[in-house]
């Protein structure tokens, strides 16, 4: 006998140890926990400074020599590669494998179809800065990539302004207005992004303006004001364009990382790279070609919430910012052929480009880097692999996701139809309607490109629901008849044709088999409970298991979802436990 196979048994029983392996039940026969109370008063956390160097170094270097170094994160994968253990699942899903409402997170688009108006609105409150009277500049920043100002409206409500490349225009603004209504579509937690073009006779100065110059602030002045505002282009009426970004209500108090918790918040009771949200945001991230998505760009928000008189908390709330690398743009310029494709610095390319002797090509190696459009920049669904698109820099929680994760995250995508998508796109007032459809045509393939990957991973059913279709029954003593309906997602975005498509499904109570059979259409009529089940008072013996599996023409059979119903007499039938194989 090898020495591999003798050491197999001792080698799954580290792994196991280290990796844990405790079950739970698949469903709840009590409440399914739809929000985490993670918005519990906490005393004012300290304020924190990002280092926005640090982190790329960090994430690039550092973390990639820590990983191997960590036995949990090395046994783990020694047990995924020898089949023993599967990838460590997201810890805060419920039993329906979604994501609880959180400080992090809020149910929408996908459960809850925003109009197209909600869409357009997404996080904004106002329509930008008030035009009514003069904008006070008391911040400037004109080095760097991208040039702005904050100011102050008439109202009191600061706004920090950005500006487009010069090479570039209308790209960076409006790439950053469509990410920020994706994502608070999908459910996070963006500030108010508006496109608005203002008559620069608005700014004044403040009294205490700085600036700051080669890493060391100073009073700003009127030259500092025209060297960012001067090469600006003009409309007809005199006005410039700009990107209006919101301060968010609430006291910042840094950003937040993707990996670890908030040492000072007791409510950050899940390591961020192992929350669902962060990791499917991957797949959203992929989607608009978001390269970086990093600590830098995320803020956390000691926030004030008044829910009624005398109910007053306190809490941090995490909001995603500064979408100014999404789309074709990267800050004041376009992204380049390579984001997306691979990290800044990447070992897995440099590797196999040593062992060829430089003979391997890259598939994007000899894409022109063109800018079709100059308002859309580099952007395109060319080459696009879902499974391997890569920020610039590593991303802790994105290096996590499973395929459970990324058929979350792709479900979101899908959600948006192509008239979402178009209704997004208009937000970003591009002038050239030509840059426009370019636009919304991209994103629709690299959605579908999205879609097909994660629905192959995953079968692609979603929103269960369990009805009682002869309510009747009941006042006679007889069973009622059920009705499981789903949808099937891949159908519904136009990736499957529905009369191709049949749903294989197997009823068992316990160890017994109640019924089996294929479906034509995603609703199931199933059996009752046994006699003695309904019978009993212990809730585990009103719990049927229905297991489906979707079957396609010209293809293998899907793999399997396993619905849990709990059924107790004389309540309401109610779907309890979802899992996705």
């Amino acid at each position: 006998m090898s020495p591999a196979v003798l050491l197999r048994p001792a080698l799954l029983a580290l792994v196991l140890a280290l990796a844990g392996c405790a079950g739970t039940k698949p469903y709840a026969t009590g409440p399914v926990k739809t929000f985490d109370p993670d918005d519990r008063s906490i005393p004012e956390p300290e304020s924190v400074r990002g280092n926005e160097f640090w982190d790329p170094i960090d994430r690039t270097f550092f973390y990639q020599v820590e990983k191997p170094l960590n036995l949990n994160w090395t046994l783990r994968r020694l047990g995924q590669a020898l089949r023993l253990v599967g990838p460590k699942e997201a810890e805060n899903v419920n039993t329906l494998d979604e994501v609880p409402e959180s400080s992090w997170f809020t149910q929408r688009h996908f459960y809850f179809p925003m109009t197209r108006e909600e869409l357009q609105r997404g996080p904004d409150v106002t329509d930008g800065p008030d035009p009514s009277g003069p904008w006070t500049i008391i911040e400037g920043k004109n080095e760097g990539k991208t040039k702005g100002f904050t100011i102050e409206d008439p109202t009191g409500q600061r706004y920090v302004m950005k500006f487009d490349g010069p090479d570039f225009p209308e790209l960076t603004s409006s790439a950053e207005v469509i990410a920020t209504k994706v994502y608070y579509a999908a459910g996070y937690h963006v500030p108010q992004n508006t496109v608005v073009y203002f008559d620069p006779a608005l700014l004044v100065l403040g009294p205490d303006a700085e600036v700051e110059v080669e890493g060391r602030e100073r009073p700003m002045t009127e030259q500092d004001l025209a060297e960012i505002v001067g090469p600006q282009p003009r409309r007809a009426d005199g006005t410039i364009r700009a990107m209006a970004s919101r301060y968010v209500d609430g006291l910042p108090v840094g950003p937040w990382s993707f990996r670890g918790t908030r040492p000072d918040d007791p409510n950050d009771r899940v390591h961020h790279e192992h929350r669902r949200e962060l990791r499917g945001l991957s797949v959203l991230g992929s989607w608009l070609n978001d390269a970086d998505r990093r600590d830098a760009n995320t803020l956390a928000v000691y926030t004030t919430d008044v829910r009624a008189p005398g109910d007053t908390a306190r809490y941090v709330r995490h909001y995603l910012l500064d979408m100014g690398s999404t789309l074709g743009a990267n800050a004041a310029g376009s992204h380049q052929v390579r984001h997306g494709q691979e990290y800044m610095f990447d070992p897995r390319t440099i590797a196999a480009q040593f062992v060829t002797l430089g003979l391997r090509t890259k598939p994007y190696e000899f894409q022109p880097l063109v800018a079709f459009y100059p308002s859309v920049g580099y952007f395109t669904a060319m080459y696009f692999e879902p499974k391997d698109w890569v920020m610039v820099h590593p991303n802790p929680a994105y290096e996590h996701r499973t395929d459970r994760d990324g058929f979350w995250g792709a479900k979101r995508v899908m959600a948006f139809s192509e008239a979402d998508v178009r209704a997004l796109v208009e937000t970003g007032r591009l002038t050239d309607p030509d840059a426009e459809e370019y636009l919304v045509q991209t994103l629709l393939a690299r959605r579908d490109e999205i879609g097909r990957y994660w629905f192959g991973r995953v079968n692609p059913l979603d929103r269960f629901a369990v009805t009682d279709v002869t309510p009747t029954a009941s006042l006679t003593g007889g069973a009622a008849a059920l009705r499981l309906t789903f949808d099937d997602l891949a159908v519904e975005g136009g990736l499957e044709h529905a009369e191709a498509s049949r749903y294989a499904y197997r009823v068992t109570h316990g160890r017994t088999e109640l019924a089996s059979g294929t479906a034509a259409d995603p609703a199931l009529s199933l059996p009752p409970l046994p006699d003695a089940a309904r019978a009993s008072s212990d809730a585990d013996d009103h719990i049927l298991r229905v297991e489906i599996r979707t079957l396609r023409d010209g293809q293998e059979p899907s793999p399997r979802t396993d619905v849990y119903l709990h059924l107790p007499p004389g309540g309401e039938p109610r779907v309890v436990g979802i899992d996705r194989k």
